[in-house]
């Protein structure tokens, strides 16, 4: 006779869960589905592929916060960047006439580029650039793991 406790059930049903998914994706099937209803595992695998929503770790959100910083130098707030360049802001403000053609111009004029990251996250938060939809970044822990979610659309 085999007796199948509730915890190999579980283990089992885990097992065969993480086969199929990546964690991350199991992590944001349980956050998007709030703790009011059921974990959409296919939907979670979608909206992280279509990137309707990023899924980082820590280190992954501030590599990807660090690029998009690079990508919109020039849509910085003229005052922002007089601070990290040394430059007057009505100065600035004529180079941002070039839109994205004043990205690498502004970039080569910050001084430590590191600290412009570090303040722009400090002043703004990651969400604010890498959620364009609502700015908010939020968080889940799953195996000890912490994720931060980004809704992009």
């Amino acid at each position: 006779m085999m007796i199948v406790t509730d915890e190999q059930m579980k283990q089992d049903w885990y097992d065969n869960l993480t086969k199929e998914y990546d964690e991350r994706v199991i992590a944001f099937a349980h956050y998007d589905a709030g703790g009011f209803g059921f974990a959409d595992y296919d939907e979670a695998q979608n909206n992280i592929d279509s990137e309707d929503f990023l899924v980082y770790t820590d280190e992954e959100a501030d590599e990807a916060v660090r690029k998009e910083i690079e990508e919109s130098v020039w849509a910085f707030n003229a005052s922002f960047l007089q601070a990290h360049t040394g430059v007057h802001a009505d100065v600035i403000k004529k180079i941002q006439e070039m839109c994205e053609d004043a990205n690498e111009p502004l970039t080569d004029m910050i001084k430590d580029f590191d600290h412009f990251v570090d303040d722009a996250v400090s002043c703004d938060g990651r969400g604010h650039f890498l959620a364009p939809y609502d700015h908010e970044e939020n968080e889940i822990t799953f195996n000890g793991i912490t994720y931060y979610i980004y809704r992009r659309n």
